[in-house]
């Protein structure tokens, strides 16, 4: 340990993600890559780090499966490589992207600031932080 290293934030509640979050809901599909199974859902929120998905059924994963998840939103369809990073309750789970080509987060990212300019003319160009990992 560094001595000279600040100590972490013990603030509960604090967010830690790193990028903006945005509440979307459109239908998805998570598949369960080691399962060869799919559970369909609706994405919550996404982001350039990860997405949240709820689904009326359980999801029979625990964290850090690998997965995809599959989704259009704006008129583009994604299919994003990720891995379980959070079970919120049961039917709802948190995923951190990886492995994103070049092109994915352009795309990706394009969408964000679709989304940002979105909820900035939605809230009258007053901006809330919201930032995010899965």
């Amino acid at each position: 340990m560094n001595p000279s290293a600040e100590p972490p934030e013990t603030t509960t509640g604090q967010d830690r993600r790193s990028f903006a979050r945005h509440e979307v809901d459109s239908a998805a599909v998570v598949f369960l890559l080691d399962l060869r199974a799919r559970v369909p859902g609706r994405i919550v929120d996404v982001s350039l780090g990860g997405c949240r998905i709820r689904s009326k059924d359980r999801f029979p994963v625990g964290i850090y499966r690998r997965v995809e998840v599959e989704f259009t939103l704006d008129g583009l369809p994604f299919r994003l490589a990720g891995v379980v990073q959070a079970l919120h309750d049961p039917y709802t789970i948190g995923i951190r992207l990886l492995d994103l080509s070049e092109r994915k987060r352009a795309q990706l990212t394009g969408l964000m600031e679709e989304l940002q300019e979105a909820e900035q003319r939605a809230s009258g160009g007053k901006q809330e932080p919201g930032m995010d990992a899965c």
